[in-house]
């Protein structure tokens, strides 16, 4: 595999790559998605006409909207993966037990759908990723996968390319559609994010018992042991 190298996302000039980005890292409940999508000059035209950006700036119907488009205009360039909450949970403690963390997890996730991307794509040559840990993280998951014409690009912020705000987008409709799908099967609305959650967990273990919180939430937040009432 080619060795990261620096760009700025509004500074490249590449004619194709794929864009990777992840939601529901931050939030208490759901689960942890990550989507990729494969930019061609063809793709790219759409992205733009559809006025795609960064997912976390766009309203929640907003974003269900642009992702139906992307999945109808780009769908055999988009490749996703998401674990819903008692999957997270148990990769979570996998990891864990592996003396790794959250971002271990999270660039598993994020180096399988590159790989999906570069087998149906095997032109490409470029893959971008917003960075959510140190670089080798991600490099040591794809050191296997990736020939060394390919370059894996990693920087802050890369939300602001056109690809990886439309695996933003992508990603960001999974989850939302995993929390409502949780929200109705467990007949209590879960809330986004990691704050003022924790009302609604008590209700939740009140309702359907502490058991069955790993079913809608990530467990290992400082918030299990708030709605449990227990000391960390």
């Amino acid at each position: 595999m080619a060795k990261p190298t620096q760009h700025s996302p509004d500074a490249h000039h590449w004619d194709a790559w794929i864009g990777t980005d992840e939601a529901g890292k931050g939030d208490y409940f759901g689960s942890l998605a990550v989507a990729g999508v494969y930019v061609t000059p063809e793709t790219r035209r759409i992205l733009h006409e559809l006025g795609v950006r960064d997912g976390k700036q766009l309203t929640d119907s907003r974003v269900r909207k642009l992702a139906d488009q992307i999945h109808r205009y780009c769908g055999d360039c988009i490749a996703k993966t998401e674990l819903e909450p008692s999957q997270y949970n148990k990769q979570y403690d996998t990891f864990r037990n592996k003396g790794q963390n959250l971002n271990n997890l999270l660039a598993s996730l994020h180096a399988r759908v590159i790989r999906n991307l570069l087998q149906k794509h095997s032109d490409c040559r470029y893959v971008l990723v917003d960075r959510f840990a140190s670089e080798d993280v991600l490099a040591t998951q794809l050191q296997h996968d990736m020939s060394p014409s390919v370059s894996l690009v990693q920087i802050p912020k890369a939300e602001s390319d056109i690809g990886v705000a439309a695996a933003s987008i992508v990603a960001r409709d999974a989850f939302l559609r995993r929390l409502e799908q949780l929200s109705t099967e467990y007949q209590i609305q879960l809330p986004k994010g990691a704050f003022q959650v924790i009302d609604t967990g008590k209700q939740f273990v009140a309702r359907h018992g502490a058991a069955a919180l790993q079913h809608v939430a990530k467990q290992h937040f400082r918030t299990t042991m708030d709605i449990l009432g227990k000391e960390q």
